[in-house]
This record gives structure tokens, sequence and C-alpha cells, in this order.
């Protein structure tokens, strides 16, 4: 059983002791260790999946387990010894919460026999822990010898919980003290393993594994037996080292991510779990920014020759990565294995004509830095001698400076060697994989994507075995260099465009709802990802470069959008360092449009609803006009494709000699419930409530909309023509109807009902059909109302239907016809959804 105090041997003498074991001889049994990190037992529910996931293993074989402390709770200790030293009576509190939570856990998976007797033992315990940290208090001070003594106990008490879960569960488990095995020096906080000590313990010690020895991680001792630590991944170093001292079949550290990512996700959403790695490709990847191991903790399994498997506690479907020493097989299509960052860094630069050829330079420069203990985290030196660049972590930076300042004082004074340079607020990227040494371009290929992106780099290094390509970029441009980067290596075939989307009304709203049920898909079967990076109101904007959920956008806006700025809006999409981005318009809004030409300049194609500035002044329309990057389909026909066909037919040499039709689907809705008898009023609400009108109802019937389409189709066609040039006919009557209230609208427009149904009746008489109908020919452009037989093409619509049709040289007799729902917030959106794909495909 677990006894605190007695860690020179461990305990075997649970029940199971006498079971048949498996003696371990020169690393002839096929053994694995197993390593729960705290996030895989945070919870009760989450001791019990690592139980299974041991006794699944242990099905193959011997098994030994390594465990770190519950989720949380060496942080949790450490603030106990901290406020025991500040705040001599603060540390009691969380004290006893962390006894109580152990006391839950056990309570909850030990076997009933023994819930009494470990529950006493736990109080033992944190007797103990209170004796320290009383001691604590009252001296006022904590050595690393008692800050190590008080945090081996997270391992210690998990130890024995997992243990005796295990045996709940049917597998005799002990708990296992791991300063029975593992020898170190009494540097305590972070001792260095005495390597020949610790493998000849455990493999003296642990030559049984029935029960299942559950060792205690992190922890180990001085051969006087004082409690040491093995600081930063000290449960991964533990598990290495059993598994190299063992020869085991594989050590397997069981975390809560689904293995070492092709990229840090947060700042990469297309990272992907990487089945293979090679342990000079982690030590890189490691090194760079990836946190899934601490390198050095796995140096005992790396020397031995030991596989590494990373694997997910809470996705068992998920392969996870294995590590080894052989070099993992990389196709030519994707040689990299990883890109990972650095962030924040500082560059030095140390240049000077006094430099070249003047050897020990660079040893007295690094010199001086080591002098500080300063760890240099990139080199970078110009063949020509005249220049060594190295980056640094920026809290080194003052230090750094007078240091190598000092060093060439009298360079400096005579003139031969700069001041020192110095530049802040940088990121190192880096490229990983051993794919790279037998590939040219690789970094021609990173080169030409920042460039693409916009995105200077500062310095480069590659060392010579070609494992790794870094370069340093401004802080800035870390996530989008990043991503580029990662897409251009892991997703040759897949496009990534950033939206920037104004409008979250009906159309907005459909519209992020249209791409939020899309979006696998479209990863799928065209290799797109659309990332929604902006997002406004007439109140509000927000922009996040990580990306915002479409799910929870218009949230988000309410919560933490700035107030609107058009102008800041536009001047962020258009300074974004990436090529493939487009502005989306779904407002009725006249300070929208007039940002196109500085986003079209800037490179953002514009996907536009908004039919202000189209069907504006001639001027505004020209300046657009030449844009190809403009597409604005919705602008007419909401979802049809009326303003592309009329382009299709001008670009192959057609002629336009007329046009008529219905352009509005919801007048067209008006008329159709005026012919089956319908009230005016009536059939306007009706309009309203399903959501065909505008939110005031008054801009439709007034004729304005209509107009705005025929005059973007004229121009389309090449006609320049003014807004006053089409004569508009408006279906109310002239008066305040803008100002009205809703409720007020709706009686006032009874007022009309009688007037319409006689409009109709006068129709009916003439076997024709109401229809607010569009004319366009060579010499004027009208729209009103008018009687149409039954050959014109408008005479059959039915409920928001548009109909257009084209009139031309090749379409003289019978006319080229686009019919189809013209209103609705979903059909609305999904013409401008397939705007947005049009400009992603054609975006460069």
């Amino acid at each position: 059983m677990f006894r605190p105090g007695d860690h020179r041997k461990p305990d075997m003498t649970h029940t199971g002791r006498d079971s048949p074991g498996v003696t371990v001889q020169n690393g002839a049994a096929m053994t694995r260790v197993l390593k729960f990190g705290g996030s895989s037992l945070a919870t009760p529910e989450r001791i019990l999946r690592a139980v299974e996931i041991a006794q699944v293993a242990q099905k193959r074989g011997d098994v030994a387990v390594v465990v770190s402390a519950l989720g949380g709770v060496t942080d949790t200790l450490l603030d106990t010894v901290r406020l025991a030293r500040t705040s001599p009576d603060a540390w009691h509190e969380p004290a006893e919460q962390l006894e109580q939570r152990h006391r839950d856990a056990l309570w909850e998976l030990a076997p009933e026999a023994e819930r009494e007797a470990l529950v006493e033992q736990l109080a033992q315990t944190f007797g103990e822990i209170r004796d320290l940290l009383h001691g604590v208090a009252l001296l006022r001070e904590a050595s690393p010898r008692v800050i190590d003594g008080v945090i081996s106990y997270g391992e210690r008490l998990s130890s024995v919980i997992v243990a005796a879960a295990a045996r709940a569960a049917g597998s005799p488990a002990v708990a296992c003290d791991a300063r029975a095995l593992i020898v170190t020096s009494d540097e305590f906080g972070h001792a260095t393993v005495d390597l020949d000590a610790t493998y000849a313990r455990v493999r003296e010690k642990l030559d049984v594994f029935t029960p299942i020895p559950v060792i205690t991680g992190f922890i180990a001792a001085t051969p006087d037996g004082e409690t040491t630590t093995l600081g930063r991944g000290g449960s991964d170093y533990t598990a290495s080292l059993i598994g190299a001292a063992l020869q085991v079949e594989a050590v397997e550290i069981w975390t809560d991510v689904d293995g070492v990512m092709s990229a840090d996700p947060r700042l990469v959403p297309t990272a992907v779990p990487l089945p293979q790695l090679s342990y000079d490709e982690l030590m890189e990847l490691s090194h760079f920014g990836a946190k899934v191991i601490h390198p050095p903790s796995v140096h005992p399994t790396r020397a031995a020759g030991v596989p590494l498997l990373i694997r997910n506690t809470l996705n068992l479907d998920a392969r996870g990565t294995r590590i080894s020493i052989e070099t993992a097989e990389r196709s030519p299509s994707r040689p990299v294995c990883g890109v990972s960052s650095i962030s924040p860094v500082a560059l030095l630069r140390l240049e000077g004509d006094g430099m070249v050829g003047v050897p020990g330079i660079a040893m007295r420069l690094f010199g001086s830095l080591a002098r500080e203990g300063i760890s240099v985290i990139l080199i970078s030196q110009a063949s020509s001698e005249h220049s060594v660049c190295l980056a640094i972590s920026p809290d080194a930076v003052d230090t750094a400076k007078r240091s190598v300042d000092k060093e060439f004082v009298l360079e400096r004074r005579a003139g031969q060697i700069d001041d020192l340079i110095v530049e802040r607020d940088l990121s190192v990227i880096a490229a990983v994989g051993t794919g790279m040494r037998e590939l040219p371009g690789i970094a021609g290929r990173l080169f030409d994507v920042l460039g693409q992106h916009g995105i200077n780099v500062r310095a480069i290094a590659q060392g010579s075995s070609e494992l790794n390509v870094s370069l340093v970029v401004h802080r800035d441009d870390e996530s989008t260099a990043l991503r580029s980067v990662h897409a251009a290596l892991f997703e040759p075939d897949q496009r990534t465009v950033e939206l920037f989307l104004a409008g979250v009304g009906r159309v907005g709203s459909a519209l992020l709802g249209q791409l939020e049920e899309e979006r696998a898909r479209l990863k799928e079967r065209r290799g797109l990802t659309l990332v929604l990076t902006g997002l406004a109101s007439s109140r509000q904007m927000l922009t996040d470069t990580n990306g915002i959920s479409h799910k929870d956008a218009v949230a988000r806006l309410s919560s933490e959008g700035e107030v609107c700025d058009a102008q800041e809006f536009a001047r962020r999409i258009g300074t974004r360092p990436r090529p493939l981005r487009v502005f989306v318009d779904v407002t009725a809004s006249d300070e929208i449009p007039s940002r196109y030409d500085a986003l079209l300049d800037a490179g953002v194609s514009v996907v536009t609803a908004n039919k202000r500035r189209l069907a504006g002044p001639l001027s505004g329309y020209r300046s657009l006009a030449g844009h190809h990057a403009l597409f604005h389909e919705t602008t007419v026909g909401a979802g049809l494709p009326v303003v592309r066909t009329l382009h299709d037919l001008i670009d192959s040499g057609d002629k336009l000699r007329r046009v008529e039709g219905l352009l509005s689907g919801t007048l067209g809705f008006l008329m159709d419930r005026l012919s089956n008898g319908v009230r005016f009023s009536a059939a306007v609400r009706e309009a309203y409530d399903l959501g065909y009108t505008e939110p005031h109802p008054s801009e439709d019937l007034g004729g304005a909309d209509v107009a705005r389409k025929l005059l973007i189709l004229a121009r389309t066609a090449g006609m320049e023509i003014e807004p006053d040039a089409v004569s508009v006919e408006p279906l109310l009557p002239e008066g305040p109807w803008a100002s009205l209230e809703l409720d007020q609208l709706w009686t006032k427009l009874e007022e009309l009902d009688e007037e319409f149904a006689q409009r109709q009746q006068r129709a009916e008489n003439e076997g024709a059909k109401l229809c607010y109908l569009a004319r366009l020919d060579e010499t004027s452009a009208q729209v009103g109302l008018s009687h149409v037989g039954p050959d014109h093409p408008c005479s059959s619509v039915r409920g928001t239907e548009n109909v257009i049709a084209f009139y031309t040289d090749r379409y003289q007799d019978l006319p080229l016809t686009v019919r189809g729902p013209g209103a609705g917030a979903e059909v609305t959106a999904a013409g401008v959804f397939a705007d947005i794909l049009r400009a992603a495909s054609e975006a460069r």
C-alpha cells in the first residue's frame, strides 16, 4: 500500500502479488509503459478511461503505468506554498479543497472494502502536507527542497487513486513510488538523473508486472533519499526512463490531443495529426513551439531506440503519433512533417566592415551571451561575414545588448563594428521534415508563398542537415505566415479565402447559415476553406484574424464588437496580408459601397447585393466597371443568373435590343395575390410577414428598387445612362409613406384596396395579367404597372418568381428568358454564396 514516508522500495504487497508474473531480463519481455498526464486524470470518469486503456494494453503484454498528478493539482500545491509564504493563514482553504477532491475521488473509485483505510491514509498524507506548509508559514520562506517535497504529493496521491480504481475494475494494481527507482542529484526543482544508478534500480525492482505497478511520475530522490522533482515534462521523463531501462516495446504518452499536430490548431485550423515522426523531427518541432512533449524528457527512449506513441485519452479512435529513431517516409508532395513557431522573439544583428575576415568574432559574440546565460534560438550569418544575426527571447534583450556592447567596445569606438541592432515583436516560423533533404526548392516555395501574402522575411536559417528551414517574420504576420505555409506544404490542392461580411440582417444571417452548412462539403469537394475574418452591422464591427465561427458570429459581434467605422473596417480588410480576400456587402447602406474602389485596388474581391453604388450616378459606376473582381449577380435577380447571362451575351458579341421583365419577386408576389382576389393591403402585409419585402415595405412599393435593377442591366449592356433616365411609376401615390410606422402603414394601405381591385378587374376584362413590368430598349427605360397578354413571358408567373426576357440579335423572335424565385432571404443569400464561390475561384 501507499506509504509516503517509505520510498526506498516500491510497495508490491497488495493482494494479487502472488499471481503469475513476468520477469523482465535484458528487455526480453514485450512490455509497454503507459503514461497518463494530468488532463487524462482530471476527473473520476477520465481515471476510469485510463484504467480501461491499461486493461486493453495488458491483453497484449505486460504493462507499467506512470501517472501525473490529477489535473491542476501541482499548480494548486504551488499556490499553497506561495500563500503560506506570503499570507500565513490563506493556504488552509485551498489545502482543504484539495483534500476533499482526492477524498471524493477515492470514495468513488476505490473498492468498497478498501475505502475507509485509503481515506484514513489520505488524511495522514494531508497531515504531512499541512506540516510542511505550516513550516513555510512560520519561516515565511520556502526552499527548493521544501517546494519539491510539497509538490511531490500530487503524484504520490494520484498513484494511489489510479491503482485503487484499477483494482475496483478487476485488475490487480499497486501504487509504486518512483523515489525508490529514480536516482538524481540534489538540484531541487530540476534534478539531474543518474542514469546508471536509475537503470540498475528499475531493472532490480520492476521485475514483476502483476499487480500492475502504478508509478509516480515527475518525482525522484537523491542517493540519501531526499525528494526531488524532474522539472518540466517530468512525468514524461519518468516514463521514458522506465521504458529505456527495461527496453520496452513502446512508451505510450496518453494526453488530451490526437497526437503531434502539423501546426498549432489554434493558429492553423486545418492542422492535422501526424501519424509518424522521427525523434529528430520531434526535437525540431518541439524547439519551435510544439508543446505535446518536452524534448529532454524523451532523451532516454531516443537513446535506447524505444518508440514513443502519443495518444488521446479522450479520443481512442485517433491513431496518434508514433515517434521512432527511423526516418519517417515523406512523399515528394509533402516533404515537411510540420510547421511551428516561436513568438515573440527579438532579433539581434551585429555588423560592420571590421568583421570581414576576422576570426573569432562569432565566438566572442556567443561567448558574451553565454556568460549571461542567454540562449540563442536561431543563427544566421551572411556569407560575406559582414553581419551575424541571431534571435533570442525578448526578456533577454537589454542584458544581451549590454554584454555585446561591452565585448566589442573597442571595435565600436574604432568604427569597425556598428552598434548592435535590435528588432522586436518578431516570430520565428519553422518548417520541419526529413523529406526536405532530398527535395530541392522547399525554401523557394516558402519565400514564394510568403511573398504572395505580402509578408517580409527578416532572416532565414537552414541547417546543413536540411531538416529545418526557419524564417523570421513580424509578429503580426505570424498567424498568416503559419496558415499560408501550412496550406502550401500540406494542402497544395486547398485554397483558404478570408471573408469579410457587412450586413447581418435577414440575408446576412441566412448566408452565415449556408456557409456553416456547406463548410465541410466545400473543403472536401472543392478544396476550399472560407474563413470569416470580419463582420459588421450598421452599429458594430468585429475582426479576428484567427477566424469567426459562422454559428456564433452574430452573438460575438454583439458581445465583442466595437463601434462600426466603415472606413476603418475597409482599411483592415485592404491591409490584410493575404491575396485571397472577399468582401461581401448585403446591406442597403450608401456609405459601404463608397469603399469598393479602395478594396478592389488592394486586391480584394467584392461581392455585393447592394444596388446603391451600381445604380447611382454614372461616374460612380464607371469607376467600378473595369474591375473584374466585382461580383453583383444578386443586385438584379437575387439567386437567378441574370447579370451573368447578359454578360455572356455581350461578351460573345451579341447585341441587346430590348429587355422586358418582372424584376421584383416582392411585387410579383403582390400582383399574383391580387389575381387571386386578395386585397392589396393584405397582400403587402403577407409579403412582409414572409420576409419578401424590405424592412419598410414602402421601399418596394415605390418602384425605385426595380428601377435600380433595370439601370444595372442597362449599364451592363453598355448603355451609359443616369438614374433619372429611368421613368418610374410607383404603386403608391405621393405622400409621406416612408415616415409611417408599420402599424400606421398597414392602416393607410387599406385606402388603396379599392383602386387596386379595380385595376385588377380591368386587366382581367382584357384577358390580361397585371404586372409591375420593367422595359428597356435602345431609347428608353421605364418601370410601372402594365397589362400583359397570355403570350407574354411574364403572363404565367406565380408567387415570387422573376422573369427577365432578353431580346437580342440572336434572340429576336423568341427571347432568351431567365425565370425563377426572385425574393426571400434564403434565395438571395444563395445567390451571394454563388458569387463568393466565383470570386474565390477567380481570385489570384
